[in-house]
């Protein structure tokens, strides 16, 4: 006979088994919810159709040469304004709850364009010895990386971080040559930006509850299957989140503190000392949650 103790395991076994392929089950029969609603209209949708107006070559913007940079910028003035307009709309990512189909990927390299269309802009402006003007393209950039990853999944975060990192790049060499006007303002621009950013763990929970309307039960099945694969991959995507979002609050710290330095003829001695008059609150770190340390 059996020893009790391998019963009570195998009754165990037996009803954890019969728990998971309820729970499968349920999630298989579950209706597919409509998509979120979209604010209408949507700046995402505009900020896309900016994109796909692009001429091409603006990938090379970094190798031009003023003249090029210039003939660039011209071609694509067009979808530089409309981009514009576009922010100036509530953005979301369009989902579609049908398995295999991302109704938005194809959008993604052109947004990716848009932003480098819109360093090569700021990169003329520089050239020209419009500071002020390169600040704002630079800015733009970045704000095209917010708004088109809003409300999306984890391939549109890591899009939305690149993009970022197209505009960053720019303007951290950039802010030390602004005034403190100009530093006051792309400073309060960074702050809006990283107030309305979503947190990495509400990015994760969309991106499963995505999978699992969108695929379910053989999602869950291959979820199960490849758990350690998909949590490293998960992993990854929230140290990038984290780590953008940590090189843009050093960014605003440090044109929060130009201004101040600027503006007083001293260094702030703290972050305390740019609140409220250089920035409405101090930073907060994204792993921690504690008050961003000064620099």
């Amino acid at each position: 006979m059996m020893p009790r103790a391998a019963k009570v395991l195998t009754g165990f076994f037996i009803v954890a088994v019969l728990l998971v392929g309820v729970a499968l089950v349920f999630t298989l029969i579950q209706p597919r919810p409509a998509p979120p609603a979209l604010p209408k209209p949507n700046g995402y949708e505009v900020l896309a159709q900016a994109g796909r107006m692009l001429a091409d070559r603006t990938s090379d913007y970094y190798t031009m040469s003023e003249a090029e940079l210039r003939t660039l910028v011209k071609t694509n003035a067009e979808a530089l304004k409309l981009a514009r307009s576009g922010l100036s709309l509530p953005c979301q990512v369009p989902l579609d709850y049908s398995a295999g189909s991302l109704t938005n990927w194809a959008d993604l390299p052109w947004l990716k364009r848009l932003a480098q269309a819109m360093a090569a802009e700021g990169r003329l402006h520089e050239l020209e010895g419009c500071p002020a003007d390169a600040a704002d393209s630079y800015l733009t950039a970045i704000r095209v990386g917010f708004a088109t990853s809003k409300g999306g999944l984890l391939i549109d975060a890591l899009v939305g971080i690149a993009i970022e990192a197209i505009g960053d790049t720019y303007l951290e060499k950039l802010s030390l040559t602004l005034n403190a006007k100009q530093c006051r303002h792309a400073a309060a621009v960074l702050e809006s930006c990283e107030a309305g950013r979503e947190p990495a763990a509400t990015i994760l929970a969309r991106e499963r509850a995505w999978s699992r309307r969108a695929y379910g039960l053989k999602g869950q099945i291959v979820r199960m299957v490849t758990y350690k694969s998909l949590r490293q991959t998960e992993q990854r995507v929230v140290s990038k989140v984290n780590s953008i979002q940590v090189r843009e609050q050093v960014l605003l710290v440090q044109l929060a503190s130009r201004a101040y330095e600027l503006e007083k003829g001293e260094r702030p001695k703290g972050l305390v000392d740019l609140v409220p008059a250089y920035l409405k609150t101090i930073p907060q770190d994204p792993v921690t949650g504690t008050n961003m340390a000064y620099p």
